[in-house]
């Protein structure tokens, strides 16, 4: 049994592992993060189209999509440690590819890397938190998550201090790689517990349980409903609204900051209550702020809903990894691995969903796939809950 391993079995403690697995994570959030706020400048330029432009964003989900689906057998031929000094480095040499880019195919090809390399740290971070804290785990995402949006938080405020100060843009790039060497050399050597076991790693016929994908289900429209939030606000504000350009801008920030309180709130939160009671007490909350957000007409209200849907929303991904890492059992390397899916079809499927929906009925009416996210989340997580009575019932 390991250091960490056991200080779980006495209650939730961190060593100096935690603080590697929660830094590199917070690294990676800051660096999906920064793409939104470089590309502006990208699309300048390298004199990109609006279809190339989207094709950024995609080829990171695509990244996500492929070590979901094929980074099981990598991570049992290489190890967690190896893993996770590769997925930095590989990441980190993807933004400095990115900040050399000269057209959009060297441009989208970076951000490919980015998301091949780098989204083995989510995905394998899950699976080691899972096997270290147990039933804790759920207060090990809360904090990893906390941490990461205050790292997500950054790669605006670097990009606009670049900006007015007259620096390079791609000062965020580099910074960003800079500190992903600076963590790996930081804690070289520290051990990774919960080594993958043979068995699971070669076990093909080893199935996640219906209950799995339900939760699954569920953490995908979570990423969902905050990438609707983190797209269309800043648009939605000075479309629908009528605010300038610079108040639609700044009254968006409101999200985050909701983001940010809402996951520093949950960590206390998910000390004392049950898990689930708190993501339904998410999603009500969500669609409070939902109906002030949708009255945009009234400024400070539809500012004041934004701002609540982001307390809303904070703690639904943290809390809906828990639930599909709890419901996988003893194949936490499998279940981290699929789950790492669910944000790569999210980011790669919401918005032409959305913005299809806006050009056919506008973008204030495109706003109410939020509620219609929400009902969907609600019915599969009543599904799960279901599978996991009915297992309870048959027994061993």
């Amino acid at each position: 049994m390991t250091a960490a391993t056991d200080s779980a079995a006495r209650g939730f403690q961190r060593d100096r592992f935690t603080w590697y697995a929660y830094l590199l994570l917070s690294y990676y959030a800051y660096v999906t993060s920064l793409q939104g706020n470089i590309i502006p400048y990208l699309k300048a330029e390298l004199h990109l189209t609006y279809a190339e432009v989207g094709l950024h964003p995609s080829a990171i989900a695509v990244g996500f999509i492929f070590v979901g689906l094929f980074g099981e057998p990598i991570l049992a031929r290489f190890g967690r440690a190896t893993i996770f000094v590769a997925a930095a480095y590989g990441s980190a040499a993807g933004l400095l590819l990115l900040s050399l880019a000269p057209a959009a195919w060297a441009s989208i090809g970076a951000c490919l890397i980015i998301g091949c390399f780098g989204a083995f740290i989510p995905a394998t971070v899950s699976a080691v938190l899972s096997d270290v804290y147990g039933r804790y785990r759920d207060i090990a995402y809360a904090e990893a998550n906390a941490l990461c949006y205050a790292f997500s938080i950054m790669a605006p405020l670097l990009t606009a201090l670049a900006a007015a100060l007259h620096w390079n843009w791609r000062l965020g790039l580099l910074a960003g790689a800079l500190v992903a060497v600076f963590i790996v050399r930081r804690y070289r050597g520290t051990p990774v517990p919960g080594s993958l076991p043979a068995t699971e790693a070669s076990r093909g016929e080893a199935r996640l349980p219906p209950a799995y994908w339900a939760f699954w289900t569920v953490l995908a429209l979570s990423v969902a409903l905050e990438y609707c939030a983190i797209l269309w606000a800043p648009a939605y504000f000075e479309q629908v609204g009528g605010f300038s350009a610079s108040a639609a801008a700044a009254g968006a920030g409101l999200f985050f900051v909701g983001m940010l309180v809402g996951r520093f709130v949950g960590i206390t939160l998910i000390r004392l209550y049950p898990a689930r009671p708190l993501f339904l007490a998410s999603c009500a909350l969500t669609l409070v702020g939902f109906a002030a957000y949708w009255l945009v007409s009234a400024p400070l209200l539809g500012l004041l809903g934004l701002l609540v849907i982001g307390l809303g929303i904070a703690n639904m991904y943290p809390l809906a990894i828990g639930f599909c890492m709890a419901a996988a059992g003893g194949t936490s390397a499998r279940a981290s691995g699929r789950a790492i899916i669910a944000p790569g079809v999210a980011i790669l499927l919401n918005p032409p969903l959305l913005g299809t929906i806006a050009d056919d009925f506008g973008l204030h009416a495109a706003q109410l796939v939020i509620p219609a996210f929400l009902v969907v989340t609600l019915i599969a997580l009543a599904l799960a809950i279901t599978f996991q009575r009915r297992v309870r019932a048959v027994g061993p």
